[in-house]
């Protein structure tokens, strides 16, 4: 009987422990969770902390001054208008009848996992606090007061960035900042044209992460009114690159790994640079591997330092300095100068951004004939505006490595002095890329652009561009259409 009561004692003091580690375990497992997840709020929630609460946690750590090195970050005070909408109407000739614009989202997180980024405040200046407490509190109004059916695909979505988070690939407060200014400066030069109030003149697209969506949305608010704002339906891109219907290409991979080898090979060529790259890989990535570095990646990760302001990272008792930094950021900037030279770089643009060139081809001619729609919004990533403008024939350094925040604008003007036949005839347009207008250095338009009244404005005839995409995109490939330029058996 004793034996009986022992067994039974035992038993129960194990089931007792059972239960108090069950409960202990589903206790820590949400903790860690919370932790170590990148995201800060479930996807299921769409509004983000509330502002106030944030600004309790606000850390107080001076950040770093960097000077020239900033000039890649593109901070919000640096946005300003360049050659957008300059030419005016001149003397009633012209008249503008849309705009097409593709933008890079803001700034975002590393795309690998660095040291320190819990210690990185990706929050903003004071001085932008204002416009971003005033966009924020609009959100949280439509989320609690209005349908979210207008961001289509992304009403899921969170709307914003969490206050102070620097999550890996994610945009940041400083990345919406970015976008509002962005916003609010192509808005007063396009104003008189961008008063709409027919969601029909409106077109919206975001490639599908939660960084360029989030870029969209920041850059329309400060463009359209809030009632036109939440009656134009966000579309989505499956692909970087907007490919559409021709995203399946056999030959990109050839080109890419022939640019690859090419680089590889510039950087043997350096070999105090190549080991200094090594070591800086070593020290700023948690997980690393020296197997072969990439410069473009390193860039990108050392840019969450120098972006936010924030101490560059130590491992094993050895730092990255400024002067790394600079070797780095220089040494870039002599690569892209050869990279954009590369021979093989206008065909592998050529490919990658067919189907792209074909969807603005479209809204181009939806311009002419319809005369709508006024805008069109592509919002993606740096390699969508570099295939695009390779294609175009736009080749240097800076159109090769769009910072955040970039844009390219396509302006649409009709000639109000002729009345032809054939309307397309009556219709051109210019390139702005980062506010620099590089109209006579696309492709296309060379031989074809028109001087006007002013001798540095030049226009390119909307037909050009029409019937390079439909005749003459595959030219260089000896072939007449995509599959055959993708050697693509039938």
């Amino acid at each position: 009987m004793a034996n009986v009561q022992v067994v039974t004692v035992r038993n129960v003091t194990r089931h007792r422990y059972l239960v108090y580690l069950i409960i202990w375990l589903c206790i820590l497992f949400p903790v860690l969770y919370f932790k170590i997840s990148d995201r800060p709020v479930p996807d299921n929630k769409t509004v983000n902390t509330s502002v106030n609460s944030v600004h309790k946690y606000k850390r107080t750590v001076s950040r770093v001054n960097y000077n020239d090195l900033t000039k890649v970050c593109n901070p919000p005070h640096m946005i300003e208008r360049g050659d957008e909408g300059n030419i005016g109407l001149l003397n009633n000739s012209l008249t503008i009848q849309g705009v097409i614009i593709l933008t890079r989202h803001g700034d975002r997180g590393p795309m690998n996992h660095v040291r320190n980024i819990a210690d990185i405040d990706c929050s903003m200046e004071p001085d932008q606090d204002q416009e971003y407490n005033g966009y924020t509190k609009f959100l949280q109004n439509i989320f609690f007061n209005m349908s979210l059916q207008f961001l289509g695909p992304f009403h899921g979505y969170p709307l914003y960035p969490p206050q102070n988070n620097c999550s890996i690939s994610q945009l940041t407060p400083i990345g919406v900042s970015q976008m509002l200014k962005l916003g609010r400066t192509l808005r007063s030069v396009y104003h008189p044209l961008l008063s709409v109030s027919n969601s029909d003149d409106i077109i919206i697209y975001s490639t599908k992460y939660r960084r360029t969506f989030q870029s969209a949305l920041a850059f329309m608010y400060s463009v359209l009114s809030p009632d036109v704002l939440s009656k134009v339906t966000f579309k989505e891109s499956d692909s970087y690159s907007y490919c559409f219907d021709h995203c399946a290409c056999f030959n990109v991979n050839s080109l890419q790994m022939k640019m690859k080898q090419s680089s590889a090979k510039r950087l043997k060529g350096r070999r105090v640079v190549e080991k200094m790259l090594k070591r800086i890989h070593n020290i700023v990535h948690l997980m690393s591997s020296t197997v072969r570095v990439d410069p473009y990646l390193i860039r990108d990760s050392i840019m969450t330092y120098v972006c936010h302001g924030a101490s560059l990272p130590c491992y094993q008792n050895d730092c990255v300095t400024y002067d790394n930094v600079e070797q780095l950021f220089n040494y870039i900037d002599w690569d892209l100068e050869r990279y954009a030279k590369h021979g093989l770089l206008r065909k592998y643009g050529l490919l990658k951004s067919y189907g792209f060139a074909l969807n603005i081809a479209m809204n181009l001619l939806k311009m002419v004939s319809e005369s709508k729609p006024r805008l069109v919004l592509y919002s993606g990533h740096d390699l969508t505006a570099q295939y695009l403008l390779a294609a175009f024939g736009v080749l240097n350094a800076q159109t090769m490595s769009p910072h955040y925040a970039s844009r390219l604008v396509f302006e649409v003007y009709r000639n109000n002095t002729v009345d032809t036949t054939y309307p397309s005839r009556d219709f051109y347009f210019r390139v702005i890329f980062n506010g620099k207008d590089v109209t006579r250095s696309v492709a296309f338009c060379r031989t074809r652009s028109k001087n006007w009244t002013d001798s540095s404005i030049y226009l390119c005839p909307i037909e050009s561009a029409i019937r390079f995409i439909h005749d003459d995109y595959f030219i260089t490939f000896n072939a007449s259409n995509y599959k055959e330029a993708c050697g693509i058996r039938s």
